[in-house]
């Protein structure tokens, strides 16, 4: 139930984008709450583990391939967070090569240190403590991106690979926004990676709130059904377990309350403060809002009192659910 409560909050369709038609179809692809089976994966995370998150949409590809938004690498940073503090293992995130500056930033925001992989590795194997996570840019060119997948899910052994906001290819070859427009240009192929970690047989979780995102190939036809030129934009690249939610930041924080929980561990949790904090830094390090263009603390159009609002809620039913095991949201008196 608790789990069920989480995926309720942060399915909200806030941006009306005929999201509420994906979730139940993605529910029916895990038979459970989806915030549950994504967060599995890492609730069994030893010292030392590797977590790949891809993240980055060049939201305004078309004038720069740096205008990224802040909707996905927010997020992420917190889940990264929630990695490296909970397991001592080792984020490792990817993304567009022109953002790996701004990508860092907002991670550092978050609490980790950015580091090299060698660093990190030397940072889990040291007795001390230091919180880290790792950023990494992507290949453009294809031959390339198959490359680079095939060595970084070889030479990392990654636990799960999460993509968060993150456009997928499309049956036509092309990546598309949600409005259905090809924004290819300047885009690395992290779809690779996502399909090497498949075939190896390790757990991959798509996070996505237009239908374009890697992880909707599993749903294609609702994709089409509900969501504006659905056919058109949505990504062929399908994941073990996918999480279409009102905001993607809201699917990370959605699986940190729901590993929080598993685990017992609320310091896991995201909270209104850190939400807070990592919006105010956006504009500083260079991520806008998708939706305005602007360089705001916002998301997706919607008013920074209002993620921290829906953080709130998370923060709460977590922490509620610890607190009494798990089997009411409130102790009775």
């Amino acid at each position: 139930m608790i789990y069920d409560l989480i995926d309720q909050i942060v399915s909200l369709d806030m941006g009306q984008r005929g999201m509420s038609g994906l979730v139940e179809p993605a529910r029916a692809l895990v038979d459970e709450a989806i915030c549950a089976a994504a967060a599995r994966p890492l609730s069994t995370l030893e010292r030392g583990d590797t977590v790949i998150i891809i993240t980055g949409s060049l939201t305004r590809a078309s004038v720069s391939s740096t205008i990224a938004e802040n909707d996905g690498p927010v997020g992420v940073a917190s889940l990264a967070r929630a990695i490296t503090h909970g397991f001592n293992a080792i984020p490792l995130i990817l993304v567009d090569e022109t953002i790996c500056d701004k990508m860092a930033a907002i991670t550092r925001v978050a609490g980790p240190n950015v580091v090299t992989r060698q660093q990190a590795r030397i940072a889990v194997d040291t007795p001390r403590y230091t919180s880290v996570a790792v950023v990494e840019g992507g290949k453009i060119d294809d031959d390339e991106a198959r490359a680079h997948a095939v060595a970084i899910v070889a030479e990392t052994q990654p636990k799960a690979v999460i993509s968060v906001e993150r456009s997928g290819l499309t049956k036509d070859g092309t990546y598309r926004n949600a409005r259905g427009e090809d924004y290819s240009a300047g885009r690395a192929r992290l779809d690779h990676v996502v399909l090497e970690a498949a075939k190896a047989g390790i757990p991959t979780i798509g996070i996505g709130d237009g239908g374009n995102e890697i992880g909707m190939g599993a749903i294609p036809e609702a994709v089409a059904a509900h969501i504006p030129h659905g056919d058109v934009l949505c990504s062929q690249i399908a994941t073990d377990v996918l999480f279409p939610v009102g905001v993607s930041n809201w699917g990370c924080y959605a699986i940190t309350a729901a590993l929080a929980v598993m685990v017992g561990d609320e310091d896991l949790i995201h909270t209104p403060d850190l939400e807070r904090r990592m919006l105010e830094a956006s504009p500083q390090v260079g991520l806008v809002d998708g939706t305005s263009g602007r360089l705001e603390p916002t998301a997706d159009g919607l008013p920074l009192t209002t993620h921290m609002g829906l953080v709130e809620l998370l923060q709460t039913t977590a922490q509620r659910a610890i607190r009494t095991g798990g089997t009411m949201p409130y102790k009775l008196i």
